[in-house]
């Protein structure tokens, strides 16, 4: 078993956690992102996959942030507001028993095992109010990432437009950085994105996604969670779950190509039960 399928079973028990503490609380939770592929084209993990992402409606999300004190011994939260050195607006679900050390950008970090916990967000029904809306909390990610941007851009992004690779290489030789405050630039993020409740809205997202603005879709394609299979346990998907992965990926259900399947370079230090 190499690495990436140890870190993936790893996985698999943090997400048997989170699923038993929603359930008991009665939260909604659908898998999202690259897991929602995975569910829809593989009944589990892409193989080339290192977490899994979970989406949640905010107040599901604000309630399980909550709920921490509840959490089995050995698992725990990683959000800004307990971690000053975590710079974003998701959480990270943790086995604090298991440790790896992740190659990025070059750059070993060591850190927890985890699945990424995201908050649902509603925005504008118009149109325009929406372009405005999307562009301000754009805005604001592009600034936090501007301290860090060694650490928390990937420079190897598949796809990404030339004038923003442009704009990294600057921003890797000039040290615009000291010049933000982080910690206020995401408050104002956390404002914007909190504006628009999601039960309420005609459209809701992932806002703080690798997709930005594409992962704004219809309120009404998250609906009630369906059950699906992924690995050896039953998971929520959205209702619409094919029209998200087609408004967000194309033709989601082709594989990409080899060069673009794309792994961390990951170290394994100590998982649950092991030395």
């Amino acid at each position: 078993m190499n690495n990436v399928r140890k870190v993936q079973m790893t996985q698999m028990k943090i997400l048997r956690v989170f699923m038993d503490i929603c359930e008991r609380h009665g939260l909604r939770w659908y898998m999202i992102g690259g897991s929602l592929i995975g569910v829809l084209r593989h009944k589990g993990f892409i193989p080339w996959d290192d977490d899994i992402d979970i989406g949640m409606p905010r107040k599901d999300y604000d309630k399980f942030v909550g709920l921490q004190s509840e959490y089995p011994d050995g698992y725990g939260l990683t959000c800004h507001e307990n971690t000053r050195e975590w710079q974003f607006n998701f959480s990270q679900f943790v086995d604090k028993e298991a440790e790896i050390e992740v190659l990025m950008n070059e750059l070993p970090r060591k850190c927890h095992v985890w699945i990424d916990i995201f908050p649902i967000d509603g925005l504008p029904a118009n149109g325009l109010r929406r372009w405005f809306h999307v562009k301000h909390i754009l805005m604001y990610r592009y600034l936090v990432q501007i301290p860090n941007i060694r650490t928390q851009v990937d420079t190897h992004k598949v796809g990404r437009p030339w004038h923003e690779n442009l704009v990294i290489r600057l921003l890797h030789v000039i040290p615009v950085g000291k010049l933000v405050s982080v910690d206020k630039c995401l408050s104002a993020m956390q404002r914007v994105l909190r504006k628009h409740d999601f039960d309420n809205s005609r459209y809701a997202g992932n806002m703080l996604g690798k997709y930005r603005e594409r992962e704004v879709v219809m309120k009404k394609w998250w609906g009630e969670p369906r059950k699906m299979p992924f690995e050896n346990v039953i998971v929520n998907v959205p209702s619409n779950a094919d029209a998200i992965n087609r408004h967000i990926y194309g033709d989601y259900m082709k594989w990409p190509v080899e060069e673009n399947r794309v792994s961390h370079d990951i170290k394994i230090i100590k998982l649950r039960g092991t030395e």
